[in-house]
């Protein structure tokens, strides 16, 4: 029988003070990526970004996280209840600031 995979991927978030749970739906999508390097790279972009406007640099968060196999059921899930829900695993790799 064939076995459910399960991915590996990674995202970023921004830190704030007003901390809402991680996997909350706020409406605004995330991003994943297939590597650490591309998560890195969009997460410098847009500091560059911020600094060029003038504009106050929040610390990001980049996470790795792992799904669940990807069968139909956990598909299911992901559509139906968000991706907290899809999450096997979920860590910070690294913190950018200043």
């Amino acid at each position: 029988m064939k076995q459910d995979r399960s991915f590996e991927l990674f995202t970023y978030s921004v830190v704030q003070d007003d901390e809402e749970p991680r996997w909350k739906e706020t409406g605004i999508p995330d991003i994943y990526f297939a590597s650490f390097e591309g998560a890195k790279a969009e997460v410098t972009r847009l500091r560059d970004d911020l600094k060029s406007a003038d504009e106050e640099l929040s610390a990001f968060r980049i996470e790795k996280i792992e799904t669940l196999p990807a069968s139909k059921a956990n598909l299911l899930t992901l559509l139906n209840e968000g991706m907290g829900a899809f999450l096997k695993s979920y860590e910070i790799v690294e913190m950018v600031v200043g």
